[in-house]
């Protein structure tokens, strides 16, 4: 097996992380309980990266896998998935916050030319996955939407949008990928921009340090289980996601992403149990308000995880849609944040 220790090196015999939140060196157990932490999971993926910040610093960085490539990394983009869906979240937050936009606006009001089906339909319902917006139906369904090729947004809409909507009759979430390719579209329009990127840039500014996703995109491998193994698949783009699962970028740029988050830089902070998704909690007991989101499909899993006080965010990018993230998400940040210890 191939695995990569600790990125940041003090030595040429010995890692030495810095914990940014203290401005000292980290104890070497604190590393080792990272790493320790970090290695079996990393062993099911062929590439796996890890990052961790504290207070707008890097503390600690891990490469792991069976199978990387020389150019895989922290810094390398993979495919990121479903954490896109919190980013795109992020900038309507940001546009209701400081540009005004309400987010209980009937979406055709937007966009008058989308399906009478649509009138009752608002930004709101859309960011909460209560519009009745179908999801993937079957695996055809997403090898179907995976092969399409877009530009911009309002390209991936011919896919899903006349169809009936099924909102659940009690008001639940029914978590919805098309949903979020609307609300990509949304964005472009309300901006006036040409495409999605520059949607995100114009609401976001130097805090959106990702890039939609394109056939032959500069980008980790993407491995799929076709039922012979793992093995790399050559052309898979998610580019029709759009915000919905179709971003790159790597585990630093997810980090960073998390601590401008965590440092007000996106949104303002108040009012953090309102926000609008699923994405934004709040933990009564240690009164710890967090963010968390994650992303898999075939080629690829990440998952994102930000405590808003102590500033610490997680990131984690691996390209095949391997073990679950989000236990080893959360041990990190309890381990960087010093909840373990506050819980021993």
């Amino acid at each position: 097996m191939f695995m990569i220790g600790s990125f940041l090196t003090a030595s040429a015999s010995a890692a030495s992380l810095w914990l940014g939140m203290a401005g000292q060196v980290a104890a070497p157990s604190l590393a080792e309980q990272a790493q320790a932490a970090f290695d079996p999971v990393a062993q099911t993926y062929p590439g796996l990266n890890a990052t961790v910040m504290v207070d707008g610093g890097i503390v600690w960085e891990a490469e792991g896998g069976w199978q990387r490539d020389d150019a895989d990394g922290v810094d390398r983009p993979y495919n990121v998935y479903s954490v896109a869906k919190m980013l795109t979240a992020l900038a309507y937050v940001r546009l209701e916050q400081t540009g005004g936009l309400d987010l209980d606006t009937p979406v055709r009001q937007i966009d008058p030319d989308l399906p009478a089906h649509y009138e009752a339909v608002t930004l709101r319902a859309l960011l909460e996955h209560r519009a009745g917006v179908r999801h993937y139906t079957s695996r055809a369904d997403w090898i179907s939407f995976s092969d399409r090729r877009c530009e911009t947004p309002a390209d991936a809409l011919g896919h899903f949008i006349d169809e009936p909507l099924s909102p659940s009759s009690t008001g639940e979430m029914l978590y919805s990928t098309y949903g979020y390719v609307l609300l990509s579209h949304l964005l472009v329009q309300l901006t006036e921009t040409t495409g999605f990127d520059a949607a995100m840039q114009a609401v976001l500014g130097d805090t959106y340090l990702a890039r939609r996703d394109l056939e032959g995109a500069d980008k980790a491998s993407n491995w799929v289980d076709l039922g012979e193994g793992p093995q790399i698949i050559d052309g898979l783009s998610a580019e029709c996601k759009f915000g919905a699962g179709g971003l790159l970028a790597s585990s630093r740029e997810l980090a960073a992403m998390g601590q401008a988050l965590a440092a007000g830089e996106i949104i303002e902070l108040a009012g953090w149990t309102d926000l609008p998704g699923p994405w934004a909690g709040y933990a009564s007991d240690i009164e710890l308000r967090y963010a968390a989101h994650s992303g898999g499909s075939p080629g690829g899993r990440s998952f994102l995880l930000v405590y808003v006080e102590p500033r610490v965010s997680v990131a984690l990018a691996g390209n095949a849609d391997s073990e679950n993230l989000q236990a080893l998400s959360i041990e990190l940040a309890d381990l960087f944040a010093g909840l373990q210890e506050a819980e021993e």
